[in-house]
């Protein structure tokens, strides 16, 4: 019975995956096919303890976000000097922010900027750490490599 290209165990498959593994990654760090990417500035990152560990859960605002967050207390300082003279009190607003998943933290000072991409249909925000294209480049490299390997392999004749 000859070897067969598609199963599970071959190098060729193994390959296959790690290509589209690193071409996921790379699309995912470069907002590339259609996803929608942003940078996110006046980054808050605060440390929650976990069983194992602390994570940090970070938040950002969004180009459209920072302008709508900027007119909105522009607003609110004119409501209140207004309120003060007409004796009308107006509610504060909350501000607009993004969840951020995988912030690149140091534990020491909130980053200044970072560019996410939003995983389709979902709310979902994943931040770009320095080395998601490296790590999307090796993939596909190391994949590309199993390829070869296993279409020499496949060329080449059995023992026996």
């Amino acid at each position: 019975m000859g070897r067969r290209w598609w199963t599970a165990s071959g190098p060729l498959a193994g390959g296959l995956w790690a290509v589209v593994a690193g071409v996921g990654v790379i699309s995912l760090g470069t907002g590339a096919f259609g996803l929608e990417t942003h940078d996110f500035t006046r980054i808050d990152c605060r440390s929650v303890s976990v069983k194992g560990g602390t994570v940090w859960h970070c938040t950002g605002e969004s180009p459209a976000q920072a302008r709508a967050n900027d007119e909105a207390r522009r607003r609110a300082m004119l409501a209140a000097l207004s309120g003060r003279r007409d004796g009308a009190v107006t509610p504060g607003r909350q501000r607009q922010r993004t969840r951020l998943t995988f912030v690149d933290h140091d534990g020491r000072r909130d980053p200044e900027r970072v560019t996410a991409s939003r995983l389709p249909g979902t709310d979902r925000w994943i931040a770009h750490s320095g080395d998601v294209l490296g790590a999307g480049v090796l993939l596909s490299l190391f994949g590309a490599a199993g390829l070869a390997w296993g279409t020499y392999r496949l060329g080449s004749p059995g023992p026996g």
